[in-house]
């Protein structure tokens, strides 16, 4: 029974992966059917343009989310199981939710999104061929962040090479040495942080208590009081760390040196995927050489009688919200938004309104636009390695715990 939903993840990955690559563009027919009927119940419009494609490419009808939560409804009706039932919309939500969270930083565009999504409802849960199981891919329909964590770390090491590359060769030396050394003082924090809430579930285990999934949501809500409150974290963490020692010292050795390193490679990853993002998939051209569905790296809009223009990221906003506490940064003040970076790139009225605006001088010519770089065929590799293998991350975390 295993079959369906590799059948329909091979089908959509390999149709996905083809355009994506061929035209940077994505089919929401070839992932999620029913996101299209809705687009033209609403007059959205998606339309790749003039692309290199086959005609009949955009006809096929895949129907990879729809198929994952009725084979789900099927199973779990049948053994009456209502979390079964239910776990193919649970899959599909929490992958649009992951998806969303890389669209809004300005790493992924929609179709990325939806294809995420897609095969979060053919995997909600692991599959019996994984080996590698994560326990919020057993007792919980999270396996979407298999996929996701596979997808990422699947590509990490191209990504880091191609921008390691690219930084050197622009002179940008500054940035290349942040990947490897900025961050390093939150890195060791979390790190320390992440010991107290082992130090705290070993505690409780020695209890008698083994219930994983409470254990789970408790280190989860550690986590958010510690990140509120760092030197409460802090102390937890050096008093866990002192009682790890005391109890097991090579033990807690061996799991600490692992355990930082893990999280020292995520943040040359999340270091990495900014410089990339901001610098190596960025380049400024002037509006002469703008074209139609190409995607802008900044907001022009007019407020107040004057062109103004905004070329900080969702990922800045966030990170200026999170320092200084405060929500409205995230949503700051714009009147009529002349041109922004959305997934459906410029339009031809867009780039003529631009262009008059340069000629009378209200705008530099200058414009960032992003170059498009295809995810599809990571997540299709992501989706293949969590149903076959099961989840990269986890198997990392146990090599860290040395249990692998």
């Amino acid at each position: 029974m295993w079959t369906v939903p590799l059948i329909l993840g091979l089908l959509a990955g390999v149709l996905t992966s083809y355009t994506d690559i061929k035209t940077g563009f994505i089919f929401d027919n070839h992932a999620f059917p029913t996101l299209t009927l809705i687009g033209k119940l609403l007059s959205w419009e998606e339309d790749g343009g003039e692309v290199d494609l086959p005609k009949w490419i955009d006809k096929i009808i895949i129907p990879t989310a729809e198929g994952g939560i009725l084979y789900y409804a099927y199973l779990g009706l049948k053994g009456g199981n209502t979390l079964l039932a239910l776990s193919g919309v649970i899959g599909l939500v929490v992958g649009f939710i992951l998806g969303i969270m890389f669209y809004y930083l300005g790493a992924w565009a929609s179709g990325d999104v939806v294809v995420l999504a897609a095969f979060s409802a053919l995997l909600p849960f692991a599959p019996k061929t994984a080996s590698v199981i994560p326990p919020y891919g057993r007792a919980l329909p999270l396996y979407s962040l298999a996929i996701l964590f596979n997808s990422i770390l699947a590509v990490f090491p191209f990504i880091l090479v191609y921008a390691l590359a690219v930084l050197a060769i622009r002179g940008k030396f500054h940035e290349l040495g942040d990947v490897f050394t900025g961050g390093l003082k939150i890195t060791a924090e979390f790190w320390i942080w992440l010991i107290g809430i082992l130090g705290i579930q070993e505690a409780i285990a020695t209890t008698g208590f083994s219930n994983s999934a409470t254990l789970w949501v408790l280190g989860l809500v550690l986590l958010l009081v510690f990140s509120k409150f760092k030197a409460i974290g802090n102390a937890v963490g050096i008093l866990s760390l002192a009682y790890l020692v005391y109890s097991n010292p090579v033990t807690a050795f061996n799991v600490s040196w692992r355990m930082f390193v893990v999280l020292y490679t995520f943040k040359v990853l999340i270091s990495t995927v900014k410089y990339l993002r901001t610098e190596v998939l960025m380049e400024e051209v002037p509006v002469e050489r703008l074209q139609e569905w190409d995607i802008l790296g900044e907001t022009i809009h007019e407020l107040n009688g004057e062109i103004l223009r905004d070329r900080e990221g969702a990922f800045g906003r966030f990170k200026r919200a999170i320092a200084k506490l405060d929500t409205s940064i995230l949503k700051p003040k714009r009147g009529r938004v002349i041109a922004s970076p959305t997934a459906e790139g410029l339009a031809k009225e867009q780039i003529e309104e631009l262009r008059k605006l340069v000629e009378e001088g209200k705008l530099e010519n200058s414009f960032l636009r992003k170059k498009a770089m295809p995810f599809a065929p990571a997540l299709f590799i992501g989706f293949l390695m969590a149903y076959f293998w099961g989840d990269v991350f986890w198997w990392l975390v146990l090599r860290v715990a040395g249990f692998s």
